[in-house]
């Protein structure tokens, strides 16, 4: 798939502002729907491959749930562990189907990482 460079600049712009606004954030990832990754940041890089290709894969079972449901497109995905969040949120570009993961701690305020992922996906649905 061949990304224009104007997404990929705003996908590292989000991945900077997520990374500064959302308290507890330890990684954030954009990848395109199949799992390509475009811009990441995380405090442990070794995670940044395999949050692709998980987004990827919840993305896909969001959009089954979504349709069998009759509740229409999933827009995101949220998980709640014993140590923190991961938010999975669809930016349908037009050029481009992207995901955006935030992986956050225990003390984030999950509805803030909610709040700024979604503004960030706004951002990139206009890149």
């Amino acid at each position: 798939m061949n990304i224009a460079p104007r997404i990929k600049d705003a996908a590292e712009t989000v991945v900077d502002t997520l990374m500064r606004e959302i308290k507890g954030v330890k990684a954030v990832v954009i990848a395109t729907e199949d799992g390509l990754e475009l811009a990441a940041r995380a405090q442990n890089t070794a995670q940044v491959a395999r949050m692709s290709a998980i987004a990827s894969s919840l993305a896909a079972l969001g959009a089954v749930a979504g349709e069998e449901s009759g509740l229409g497109q999933c827009e995101n995905v949220a998980i709640e562990t014993a140590l923190g969040h991961i938010l999975m949120l669809q930016a349908r570009h037009a050029e481009a189907g992207l995901i955006v993961s935030v992986v956050t701690g225990k003390d984030a305020v999950i509805g803030q990482a909610l709040y700024f992922s979604k503004q960030a996906t706004l951002a990139l649905q206009r890149a």
